[in-house]
């Protein structure tokens, strides 16, 4: 678990995990330096937390390979400190995977949970080709768990990473092992005035465009980066027309980026702006 400053959600997380009753859990919690008051809340969960440790890093990322570098599990799965699973989650997961000398990933379906808008949605978990995962995540993190060889196979996180880390995780470990959905809700991703993927910050655009970039055809690139250009008035007229289901006028507003794009237009959209 990677967290840092997030006080006020890490005891939720780390309940949902002590709460799964699965009797060979490890709980490793890498914190990049609170000073928020999270160390006096792990330590209250010190009968459950395997390791704690408080010390700067480059990040994300970094403080994720930190932890897998200590785990000893069989099964492996890193849960930020601001969301949590549902009870049976790991239950779940585990008889998914099934033999764990596979290289396997199964990824559940998540409640998207926006605290600001008091409203929520399931994510649902679907099988997806793998060059999907050039230009969509299709997996939502808190819902995935993984083998130790797909892990081995697969290598650590990128470090340099800050927005699309878990993307190209998937992106990579899809060519090591099978991926298998699990339609089944087993974690509240959680939306709020600090979540940092939906900041819409421009790193974050930036890291987007060039996985697709990298990834992804001359079309697709073309698509991220009409959109990118004019995200902020495609937001203003889904803000005004999509929320309130007219999607037809907000596709009126844009009707040229439609035409010119066609269905790459949505998740090209969707991608930049969460």
């Amino acid at each position: 678990m990677p967290t840092l400053n997030q006080a006020r959600f890490i005891e939720q997380t780390l309940a949902s995990i002590a709460g799964q009753n699965w009797p060979r859990t490890e709980i490793l919690v890498i914190d990049g330096g609170s000073t928020d008051g999270t160390r006096e809340i792990v330590e209250r969960y010190a009968h459950v937390v395997t390791h704690f440790a408080s010390e700067p890093d480059r990040g994300q990322a970094d403080a994720i390979n930190k932890g897998f570098r200590l785990a000893r599990g069989d099964i492996l799965a890193w849960l930020n400190s601001d969301d949590y699973y549902l009870p049976l989650a790991l239950q779940r997961a585990a008889a998914v995977l099934g033999d764990v000398s596979q290289p396997r990933l199964v990824h559940g379906s998540v409640l998207l949970l926006f605290e600001n808008e008091d409203r929520g949605r399931i994510a649902r978990a679907n099988a997806f080709p793998r060059d999907q995962l050039n230009v969509s995540s299709c997996i939502y993190q808190p819902g995935a768990f993984w083998t130790r060889p797909l892990w081995e196979k697969t290598g650590e996180l990128n470090p340099d990473y800050h927005f699309v880390l878990d993307w190209d995780w998937w992106l990579r470990a899809s060519e090591h092992g099978q991926f298998v959905p699990l339609d089944e809700c087993v974690a509240v991703y959680r939306f709020h005035d600090t979540h940092k993927s939906g900041s819409g910050s421009p790193r974050r655009r930036q890291e987007i465009l060039g996985h697709v970039e990298r990834h992804a055809s001359a079309e697709w690139v073309a698509a991220f980066r009409d959109v990118d250009a004019r995200l902020e008035s495609l937001v203003s007229t889904w803000e005004r027309f999509g929320r309130r289901g007219l999607h037809h006028l907000h596709t009126l507003c844009h009707l040229r980026l439609y035409l010119r794009h066609g269905a790459k237009m949505n998740a090209a959209f969707w991608q930049l702006h969460v």
